[in-house]
């Protein structure tokens, strides 16, 4: 199971109670609970407790939306500081993620961990005048 509600598992035009949210994004209806008392609009308060479909989608959106963290240019984000870190001398491995896409992987100047960013391979130009690029190898192959 995914840890991310997919907000497309509800439908838009329908109201759901407390459980049939929970069933439809594969969570627990404590979670659904939780997330009203977090600021999820519900239509009527009494039971059953609705709440809209579309709602529920655009509270999921701007939840994962604020969790989102915006890199600087020269920042990849660190695993452990939960942050953009710059990586030990600008240094990362390349390593290609697939035809769009490479990722790129250093380590935090500040703790040491790993540190990744993807980036579209039109755009590594643009990162190589920036890092020191380094082959690396795939290891999830």
């Amino acid at each position: 199971m995914s840890k991310r509600a997919n907000p497309m598992a509800v439908k838009s035009a329908l109201t759901y109670d407390v459980s049939e949210a929970a069933k439809a994004l594969g969570k627990s209806p404590a979670t659904i609970r939780n997330w009203i008392k977090d600021g999820l609009p519900v239509m009527a308060r009494q039971k059953p407790c609705l709440i809209s479909g579309e709602a529920i989608r655009n509270y999921l959106r701007a939840k994962y939306r604020k969790a989102k963290s915006q890199l600087s240019h020269d920042e990849l984000y660190c695993l452990s500081c939960r942050a953009g870190r710059k990586p030990v001398r600008l240094t990362v491995e390349v390593i290609p993620n697939n035809t769009k896409t490479t990722r790129l992987r250093g380590r935090c100047e500040c703790c040491g961990a790993v540190s990744t960013r993807i980036i579209s391979n039109s755009k590594a130009h643009a990162f190589a005048q920036t890092f020191d690029f380094k082959e690396g190898e795939n290891r999830d192959a």
